[in-house]
This record gives C-alpha cells, structure tokens and sequence, in this order.
C-alpha cells in the first residue's frame, strides 16, 4: 500500500445511486467500527459517509472513503507525540499492504477542537483508496485496505499501550 503524510486531506461528497449501495463496502465499515469501538483499540473512530466509486479516464474504477480516527482516552486528544507514534507506526505498517499501484492511504493530522470549548484536541484523519479494473473490484480493494488498517490500528493500539504504561511506571 501507498502510504502518504499530507497536509490536509481533499472534501469529496458523497455518492448515491447504486455504487453507494456496495455491501462488501458497507460490511468492511461495520466491522471496521465494531473493531474500533472495542477493548482492545485505543481509538474512537468516526466514518464520514462520503466514499465514492468513480471511474478513472482509462476506465478503471476507483473506490476511496475517508475516516477520523482520535484516542478514546481525553487525556491523549492534545498529545502531539501519540499522535506522530502512531502515524509513524502506520506508515511502517501499511506500507507492506497491498499493491502499491492499487491500494493508497493519505493521513492528515488535522484540529478537531470545534470552538473555544476544546482547543488543541487532535484527530487523525485517513483517506483511503482503491483502484480497480471496474467499480466492483474497487470497491472489493477498499474493503480489503481497511481491513489492513483495522489490523495496523489494532497493533498499533497495544504497542502504543506499551509505551504509555512504560512512561508511567
């Protein structure tokens, strides 16, 4: 998987129709939330509803979605340093996911405090996509990558854990 650090991640809307029926994109999302919202993630994530499945100018189709992912735990929300620990341990995780030419995450550290009620509160966001011979294939790759970052976040979760209780004994 191609993995990227970029400054801020691009707004796409929404699709509806038929491609934003996928249920192999539907059910890689559930499992995705069901697996974030549980003990052993570190991580609260939120879904923002707008994948897309379009097709690219040589015909391919090409699936991408995009997800905010935060601690769980308020006390992390300001710590810069988790923060780069963990993008640095998805960029080392992810990178050995997938094809390259198929499979593509952009991360974004991005402000999540709305107003003066939460200020410096950090989340990461995620955009991932993926390239098929049409949109069906795509939208399958999609799937598969977030279960790839589903396993890396997890993985990342305990090794994170380590530190943290590392700093505090």
């Amino acid at each position: 998987m191609r993995v990227d650090v970029v400054e801020r991640l691009l707004e796409h809307g929404a699709v509806t129709g038929e491609a934003a029926e996928d249920t192999s994109v539907k059910l890689a999302l559930q499992n995705f939330q069901s697996a974030m919202q549980g003990d052993d993630s570190l991580f609260a994530s939120e879904y923002r509803g707008n994948w897309r499945v379009s097709r690219a100018g040589d015909g391919r189709g090409i699936c991408s979605g995009n997800v905010s992912l935060s601690f769980k735990e308020k006390e992390f929300g300001r710590n810069r340093g988790l923060y780069f620990q963990l993008i640095q341990k998805l960029i080392e995780l992810l990178k050995g996911a997938g094809s390259p030419e198929v499979l593509m995450a952009r991360l974004c550290l991005v402000s999540a405090g709305k107003g003066e009620s939460s200020p410096g509160v950090l989340s990461l966001g995620i955009e991932l996509e993926a390239v098929g011979d049409n949109g069906d294939q795509a939208a399958l790759r999609w799937g598969l990558g977030l279960v790839h970052l589903q396993q890396a976040l997890l993985f990342t979760s305990r090794h994170l854990r380590q530190l943290i209780s590392q700093k505090n004994s």
